[in-house]
């Protein structure tokens, strides 16, 4: 067995060298630190900002040096409205000049005549730094259309190093990207010949559009993503801005590899990809060779072969091309470094708690004074886990908590569904680099601001970070905002369920919230009331995942997952689980066997987590009890019967 030492030098010695990574800021905790004059401030169901004026970002610290950058936005711009995006860098500790990107304004967009100096130049759409940089400022400026007024919904912002090596495509394995997505193939050969060897870019943003339920011709869309002052139609954020105009969502990103593609397929979201080949490098291809060509990843065949829609073809007949997953590839991540555009509806989408610990609610408000005994509670998520948000109401999200597994109708399992806050959420920037999972009760990463200020941020167990670099007992970590801060080694183990669990580091992490207040649908180390805890499952979900394995977040789940175990089977680190009543089959408790006849829980009837004995407790000892058999709990005022089952999560059914 690895020894967490050991998991954690090879979690931090996969941490990737390679700056290809993707910014986008579109919730309230997005842009909390952003600075606008002029414009008013959104409500997350409507989106970030609105009226005429602009508004700065904070600046975005980069784990990763980097020397390419493209920007894009998501906005609703009226006729005679615009929006303009500009970029400023950190080179040596200085900032450049701000560069300007692109303007969109309905029929009349443009990009900016040739801006370069020593920091820098932007080839039309694309701002390429002549040294490396390590920290970026976005600037959006709206004007309103009388009182049609601009509104702003997302910005983003997309990194490379072109002197990176690029990455090998990783080695394939069958999953749900293995199909192909149906779009409505079409060839930019069949348009006006003045124009149809230029309009690759629209001509694949159109067969997204439709996807999506957007039915423009393709000269609509080619006429409104032109760029005027360049005269080309593949300006890279006015194609994102005009998906954006016709009520989608996305943005310009910079993609590490095939995996990332294969997750946006399994998502039913099909991508607009750059590529660049000379003759004989990409089999199958309508073009010999190309600087720069956009197709349509529609997903992947039993090979791993990427399928395609390509307008580049003679007719819409001919479009869908199948290409060699090592030559495309080389194609899109070695010539274009995985310049994609990603574009679907704003919702759902996937995000990250952004504060330390976040109550997930039954409904969209906040209750009137902290109680512990909240019953409108149902869990709590921790910072670093992810949701996909379902529906935006107000300042509000209805989300489902990816890494909670509970049961759904029909025998499925998929996340906790509830509302928590908008700005509590951030969206999910990077890749950073692998997961880490914070299991010290409490974690004080430490950084320096650009004034030399230490800063801090205290997180809770269970919560997650990315792995950067590590030097024995010192480890440097990457905070959701992409700050690399320190933080001690002993504090993080591997976010991953591979290998065995080491029983006694369960038992250990349990025992951490011993004395702690028993909280309705607790699952944290660090809230907002002091010296609050867990609840029953919580302590046994936050333990099994402080050892490296993720657990169903319910007493009843947790059972539902067990397997069976006799009495005489029972190991510490194993379960044992207490239906309402004897008659009923329902389970809402759960207690950690921690070896001999002891157990370790957190008791609602007690108002903490402590430990006690099967004697104590049930007037009876292990030995004296089997699995499903009916015993007297006697840890109220009126003592009751119950039914009483072991079972084991770390060799699940």
């Amino acid at each position: 067995m690895h020894t967490a030492a050991a998991l954690i030098s090879l979690a931090f010695a996969a941490a990737p060298a390679r700056a290809a990574m993707t910014f986008v800021h579109q919730t309230p905790l997005d842009v909390v630190e952003a600075r606008a004059e002029g414009l008013v401030r959104l409500s997350f169901e409507k989106g970030l900002f609105q009226g005429t004026g602009s508004v700065e970002s904070p600046v975005v610290e980069v784990p990763a040096p980097f020397d390419d950058l493209v920007g894009s936005w998501n906005a609703e711009t009226p006729k005679g409205a615009s929006v303009e995006m500009d970029a400023q860098v950190r080179q040596g500790g200085r900032w450049s000049k701000w560069f300007r990107l692109s303007r969109f304004s309905p029929g009349d967009s443009e990009s900016f005549d040739r801006q370069e100096d020593g920091a820098g130049l932007v080839e039309t759409d694309t701002l390429r730094l002549k040294e490396k940089a390590d920290a970026f400022r976005w600037r959006v400026k709206l004007v309103s259309a009388g009182a049609r007024e601009a509104r702003l919904v997302r910005v983003a912002v997309a990194l490379a190093d072109r002197a990176e090596a690029s990455p090998e495509p990783e080695a394939f394995a069958a999953g749900p990207w293995v199909r192909e997505l149906k779009l409505a193939p079409r060839s930019q050969r069949e348009e006006d010949p003045k124009v149809r060897g230029d309009i690759c870019s629209p001509t694949a943003l159109a067969m997204v559009l439709e996807f999506w339920g957007v039915t423009k011709t393709t000269p609509e869309v080619y006429q409104a993503v032109f760029d005027k002052t360049a005269g080309i139609y593949g300006n890279w954020p006015l194609n994102v801005a005009v998906a954006g105009a016709y009520g989608l969502s996305g943005h310009v990103a910079r993609l590490p590899g095939l995996a990332s593609l294969q997750a946006l397929i399994a998502a039913d979201r099909p991508v607009i990809v750059s590529i660049g080949f000379g003759e004989g490098e990409l089999d199958g291809a309508p073009l010999k060779r190309t600087k720069g060509h956009l197709v349509v990843v529609v997903g992947f065949d039993e090979k791993g072969d990427v399928i395609v829609q390509d307008p580049a073809a003679p007719d819409r007949r001919g479009t869908r091309r199948v290409y060699r997953r090592a030559q495309f590839a080389r194609a899109w991540l070695t010539s274009k470094m995985g310049l994609a555009y990603v574009l679907g509806p704003r919702l759902p989408f996937e995000a990250v708690v952004g504060v330390p610990t976040a109550d997930l609610r039954a409904a969209s408000r906040a209750p009137q004074h902290a109680d512990a005994m909240d019953f409108r509670r149902l869990t709590q998520i921790l910072y670093g886990e992810r949701v996909r948000v379902l529906e935006a109401k107000g300042d509000w999200a209805r989300v489902e908590v990816l890494d909670q597994p509970h049961p759904a109708p029909g025998g499925r399992w998929r996340g906790y569904e509830g509302w928590v806050r908008a700005d509590q959420l951030r969206t999910p920037s990077g890749p950073f680099g692998p997961g880490l999972i914070v299991r010290a009760k409490r974690l004080e990463v430490r950084w320096r601001d650009a004034a030399g200020l230490e800063e801090t941020l205290t997180l809770p167990i269970g919560a997650r970070l990315a792995a950067r670099s590590s030097s024995g007992a010192a480890s440097k970590v990457v905070l959701l905002d992409g700050r690399v801060a320190d933080a001690p080694t002993a504090a993080l183990r591997p976010d991953s369920a591979a290998g065995p669990v080491d029983r006694r580091e369960i038992l250990e992490a349990a025992a951490l919230f011993l004395g702690d207040v028993y909280v309705w649908g607790g699952r944290s180390s660090f809230q907002l009331k002091p010296g609050w805890g867990v609840d029953c499952s919580g302590l046994v979900h936050l333990a099994f995942l402080a050892a490296g394995r993720t657990v169903p977040r319910d007493a009843d789940a947790q059972f539902l997952k067990a397997a069976p175990r006799r009495r005489s089977e029972l190991k510490p680190g194993d379960l044992v689980f207490l239906t309402e009543s004897a008659r009923s089959k329902h389970v809402n408790h759960v207690l950690i066997y921690t070896g001999g006849d002891g157990l370790l829980e957190s008791r609602e009837s007690a108002g903490k987590a402590l430990r006690t004995t099967f004697a104590e407790r049930f007037g009876a000892a292990l030995d004296k009890l089997e699995d499903g058999g009916t015993v007297t709990d006697l840890t109220k005022n009126r003592p009751f019967k119950r039914r009483i089952h072991f079972g084991s999560l770390l060799e699940a059914s």
